[in-house]
């Protein structure tokens, strides 16, 4: 079994994030791998994205993130920490792989698509954006705003069987599009975070929780 923590959005809330990695300790030890969906800062600086993504490793070493459209940009800057960006990579993550597409505007082009279609094992895919109409991306009132080329990835690739995503923080929730689980963990702003184990057979076994409510 693989235990995830899943963040999304933490907009430098570093007050909120210490206090869910602290309550996480309850459910059953820390996880393996703690995968972050983007929005790291609130429009911040490289040294805010590395405190914050530095918070986390101090806790759970394997830490995967891709950035969203609230983070600066970081193509051809080294960051001071062990946190691993997984845009357009694929990283192990124990017995599977992990692969990125971080901002809102997922880039699926041709040459990152080339590399998953070369992934031998299961893929984890983790992106800012959710898919399309899934129960991840509304808005009010009940409007989907996720990406249709990042669906459409998702259907083509039967081996994509865990997608995890933020930015809309209106609809944190755990669905399915066709054998892929989908996941939303919504805002660590407003307290929330996911645990998901991934069991024998690739069962997917998950739940959202808020720190105010537990």
């Amino acid at each position: 079994m693989l235990k995830l923590l899943v963040l999304s959005d933490i907009h430098n809330q570093d007050i909120t994030l210490k206090a869910i990695l602290q309550a996480v300790e309850k459910f059953g030890g820390k996880p393996d791998f703690c995968l972050i969906a983007g929005d790291i800062t609130n429009f911040g600086t490289t040294r805010n994205l590395e405190d914050i993504l530095n918070i986390i490793v101090d806790q759970i070493p394997n830490t995967f993130y891709v950035i969203g459209n609230c983070d600066p940009v970081t193509d051809g800057v080294n960051l001071e920490t062990s946190a691993i960006d997984v845009e357009a990579k694929s990283q192990e993550m124990g017995s599977y792989s992990i692969i990125g597409f971080g901002t809102h505007k997922p880039k699926l082009d041709q040459k990152k698509l080339k590399k998953l279609k070369k992934v031998n094992k299961q893929v984890c895919l983790l992106t800012h954006a959710p898919p399309f109409k899934t129960s991840t991306d509304m808005v009010y009132p009940n409007r989907h705003v996720g990406s249709k080329q990042l669906r459409e990835f998702i259907e083509k690739n039967e081996h994509i069987f865990l997608s995890i995503s933020g930015h809309i923080h209106d609809s944190p929730a755990i669905s399915k599009l066709n054998n892929c689980t989908i996941v939303n963990p919504g805002p660590v702003t407003t307290g929330n975070f996911a645990i998901i184990e991934i069991q024998k057979n690739l069962k997917i076994k998950g739940k959202i929780y808020n720190l105010y409510e537990l």
